[in-house]
């Protein structure tokens, strides 16, 4: 039988949080459990959201109290978390969330800039009629989406989606490396900057180079796509950093 976990501190006790609630909708998506995967996504979700803000300890008794599991798939969790780029497993610290400096946001975008369009180019003859549909629908539940992590998760897959077809495993492992920067970015771009779906016209204009056989175009648009993300994002982080 399981230990019994031990209360939860004060800070997250309070019923009704925005983390409580985020906890509450993940154990109601999972039955009532939480998995290893679970935890990492309720983790990065809150990461992202700025429910954990960068430099804040995540100890791992209270993150098991929090989500009523033992602290074994907490620990997983906060490894694979460690390995997305979220967090930092620090000796005699554990482990606390990892800042985004401003070197590293435009490291990470010229990064994109290189992998993103190669990706695009290369996947844009290999997409079949059904990835482009199912494109498509990723689009407009976008439009539909009624908050900014809603949208950044369809805008995850939509991405995800198109670059899938390209055999470049390598350029992939950089990409999924990349990939809790780019999630951080995309999340800082639409809350801060007030949620709106500008993006997605990006998306129709790559979308529209892929259905008409453009390769070139498509990756050109997304190469447009990301340096738009990046200027939008870069002036949020001064912006923010010089008022703190």
């Amino acid at each position: 039988m399981a230990a019994v976990s031990p209360r939860p501190p004060e800070a997250i006790r309070t019923a009704d949080t925005p983390l409580q609630a985020l906890v509450h909708a993940h154990r109601e998506a999972g039955g009532g459990r939480l998995s290893t995967d679970a935890i990492v996504r309720l983790l990065q979700e809150a990461i992202v959201r700025g429910l954990f803000g960068p430099g804040q300890a995540l100890r791992q008794d209270e993150l098991a109290a929090l989500c009523h599991v033992s602290k074994i798939p907490v620990r997983e969790a906060l490894r694979t978390l460690e390995a997305n780029g979220f967090v930092e497993l620090l000796m005699n610290r554990g482990a606390v969330v990892k800042a985004l400096t401003l070197d590293q946001l435009r490291d990470a975008f010229e990064l994109r800039m290189m992998v993103e369009p190669h990706l695009m180019r290369t996947a844009a003859p290999l997409l079949s009629a059904a990835d482009l549909d199912e494109a498509e629908r990723l689009i407009a539940a976008m439009d539909d989406a009624g908050h900014a992590w809603a949208f950044s998760e369809l805008n995850g897959r939509f991405h995800d989606l198109l670059y899938r077809a390209a055999d470049k495993p390598l350029s992939k492992q950089i990409l999924a490396m990349l990939q809790g920067h780019i999630q951080r970015m995309s999340f800082m771009q639409l809350s801060l900057a007030g949620f709106n779906r500008s993006s997605n016209e990006d998306h129709r204009l790559i979308l529209a180079a892929c259905r008409g056989g453009d390769a070139e175009a498509a990756a050109q648009a997304v190469a447009a796509h990301v340096e738009g993300v990046k200027d939008i994002v870069l002036d949020l982080y001064a912006r923010h950093h010089a008022r703190g």
